[in-house]
């Protein structure tokens, strides 16, 4: 009967035609929300900063140390998801929770992870066999070939390239084939290989 007060609020506070017309049109869907692809730091509004770190949201950064847990959850009780064992591996941060940083992996993954255990870097994974050059032109000479799944150093990016090291080599790759790189720092004009 508590309920009995409210219905009749709000139906007092309906238009006057709003009921014959919702007895007689079907009830109206909410359109589709679209979500913002999660590769990109900026709205068309500019960038979305975290309250809580004042960072940019998503950003790339690496993990810390060798071994991080990722959780289920913002909290160290959540169970473990996922033990990473590649210090300097890049993570999307997507999302923040005070401390705690909701991270996807190179393979899609998403989970929680500390903020303690995340650096700001310029590491990237290559994501399919590469040709290193040793220029940003197109027809460089080839320097290495590094495979799918190596960690690189990244140095600088342009639109199209990125000078990458990694296994003693340095020379430069399509920014495409490297997960990770959108927020790599960005090319110098004094910048040599």
């Amino acid at each position: 009967m508590k309920r009995a007060p409210l219905v009749l609020a709000i139906l007092l506070a309906l238009p006057a035609g709003a009921i014959a017309q919702s007895d007689s049109r079907p009830a109206a869907r909410p359109a589709a929300v679209q979500v913002p692809a999660a590769t990109t730091d900026e709205t068309p509004e500019g960038p979305v900063v975290s309250r809580f770190s004042g960072k940019p949201v998503p950003r790339f950064e690496t993990l810390r140390w060798a071994e991080v847990n990722g959780r289920t959850g913002p909290s160290l009780s959540a169970p473990i998801a996922w033990q990473y064992n590649r210090k300097g591996l890049p993570v999307m941060v997507v999302k923040e929770s005070g401390e705690w940083y909701r991270v996807r992996d190179p393979v899609g993954d998403e989970v929680w992870v500390h903020m303690r255990m995340l650096a700001e870097g310029a590491t990237a994974i290559v994501t399919r066999t590469t040709i290193l050059g040793n220029s940003p032109a197109r027809d460089a000479e080839g320097v290495a070939e590094i495979g799918k799944g190596v960690l690189v150093q990244i140095h600088s990016c342009d639109t199209a390239v990125c000078e990458v090291e990694t296994g003693g080599y340095r020379g430069w790759m399509p920014r495409a084939n490297l997960w990770g790189a959108t927020g790599a720092p960005a090319a110098s004009a004094g910048t040599k290989g």
